[in-house]
């Protein structure tokens, strides 16, 4: 399969040459990736997507990136209430365009200012490869690409190794890459391989902010920051469950709710300012 023609400038290595019908975009991408399970990647991708677009001055994109292979397929979905959301008009699925080789240039699924472009919970078992993951990312629309990795990505690999090697393949070529951290010491563990990926990307001069999700009283600061080492840091201080329940009853962004905007905002405002988007 050839897909080359529909790959976005930015996506392309210094020696690769232009496809033909090439078309340069200039945008931010944004790649939101945990340290661990449950860190809050959904939470800050949607929060960002929301900020950018109470600002009416640019289209964000929330472009999950998962494999489809989990019990967790179309979750995200549920969780903004999307059949609610579209429930008089189509729902247009870019996995499964991408799937049958149809590009998703010109698709959008526009609500509130936000262009979702989710999994749906009837595409479990529909994965693509990571050229056809760096194709999405490259042609999904909208002024700003925010990338939710809060799934695991597979490719189709059994190992470990190699799967970890091709989600750092896509983050590398990230505008910024946003680290979501649990302070919890269990999680800050189980996240070891995956933060020694992020230090390489680090040292390869990607740009990359810590934000540490859930910062509580009983968090540790200084054998937090040593373990970490982070370069650039945001905090987000706990947010009380409650919340994000009443939200997601409400079929409403978290970010809409005052005490969520309160806890995230800073972060949210340093994020965007390092990804030259505000």
């Amino acid at each position: 399969m050839n897909i080359r023609p529909i790959f976005d400038r930015a996506l392309l290595r210094e020696d690769d040459e232009n496809p033909p019908g090439f078309v340069a975009r200039d945008r931010a991408r944004i790649g939101v990736v945990g340290l661990s399970a449950g860190a809050g990647v959904s939470f800050l991708t949607f929060s960002m997507a929301r900020y950018i677009a109470n600002l009416k001055k640019r289209t964000p994109t929330v472009l999950e990136l998962s494999d489809g292979d989990e019990g967790i397929c179309g979750w995200n979905y549920d969780v903004i209430g999307a059949d609610r959301r579209f429930a008089d008009r189509e729902y247009a699925s870019c996995y499964r365009r991408m799937a049958e080789c149809r590009g998703v240039g010109g698709v959008a699924n526009m609500d509130e200012g936000i262009n979702w472009m989710l999994r749906l919970p009837s595409e479990r078992g529909l994965s693509l490869d990571l050229q056809q993951m760096t194709a999405l990312i490259g042609n999904a629309e909208g002024d700003v690409i925010l990338c939710d990795f809060s799934a695991r990505l597979g490719f189709g690999l059994a190992d470990e190794d190699a799967r970890l090697d091709c989600l750092k393949k896509l983050l590398r070529d990230m505008t910024l890459i946003v680290l979501a951290v649990d302070p919890a010491p269990s999680k800050l563990l189980g996240g070891h391989r995956r933060l020694s990926m992020i230090k390489e990307l680090e040292a390869a001069s990607h740009s990359v902010l810590y934000v540490i999700n859930k910062f509580g009283k009983g968090v540790n600061k200084r054998e937090l920051y040593d373990y970490l080492k982070p370069r650039r840091k945001a905090v987000i201080g706990f947010i009380d469950p409650d919340e994000l329940c009443e939200a997601e009853y409400n079929c409403k962004n978290p970010y809409g709710m005052p005490a969520v905007k309160r806890a995230a905002t800073a972060a949210i405002e340093t994020a965007l300012s390092a990804a030259g988007v505000i």
